[in-house]
């Protein structure tokens, strides 16, 4: 019987927990990714292993509304090439967008977001597009695990567009503003 209140005790918190995606808060978290990519042309193809790391800080202007910027790294290891791994950095701004109300434990976001990007690699500076879509799940008021799918176009300085359509991962920590004394 003592389990059982228990039980219903965590499931009460947890279903009445109130996340932090209110105007004035704060958020800082970000994502990775590790994923192989295949490049083809008419002159060559290549085969390459990516770890991409995505931090990100963001302000809520208003309720379920935050901007904010995010920086990149990237490390790409190409089988194909003798040359040595190259590695990607840049700097980009996002807005996002929760759907529903903030007392709700799994949340929906949207964001949309831009990157200009650069490379030890001269032919891989450029911008990317970034959209990406997915629930949140809230462990408690302030940490949030998020899968999202998310839609990137790459327009690189060589005149060439990657788009890629992948799936990703990420923690974000909502920080409560500070009450003034």
């Amino acid at each position: 019987m003592k389990i059982l209140k228990t039980t219903i005790a965590i499931l009460f918190f947890t279903l009445t927990t109130n996340a932090q995606i209110t105007r004035g808060n704060w958020m800082v978290g970000g994502n990775g990714s590790f994923y192989s990519q295949k490049y083809k042309n008419q002159q060559i193809e290549q085969n390459s292993m990516v770890l991409e790391l995505r931090p990100n800080f963001g302000y809520f202007l208003v309720n379920n509304f935050a901007i904010g910027v995010s920086p990149q790294l990237i490390y790409i290891n190409t089988k194909e090439s003798e040359s040595p791994a190259s590695f990607g950095y840049g700097a980009g701004l996002y807005v996002r967008y929760y759907l529903l109300k903030s007392d709700k434990k799994i949340n929906v976001l949207t964001q949309v977001g831009y990157t200009v990007s650069g490379s030890n690699n001269e032919d891989s500076t450029g911008t990317i597009l970034d959209v990406k879509a997915g629930p949140v799940f809230f462990f408690n008021p302030k940490v949030a695990l998020e899968i999202t799918l998310n839609y990137n176009s790459n327009n690189l300085s060589s005149s060439t567009t990657v788009d890629m359509i992948r799936l990703g991962v990420g923690f974000q920590i909502h920080l409560e503003k500070t009450k003034k004394l």
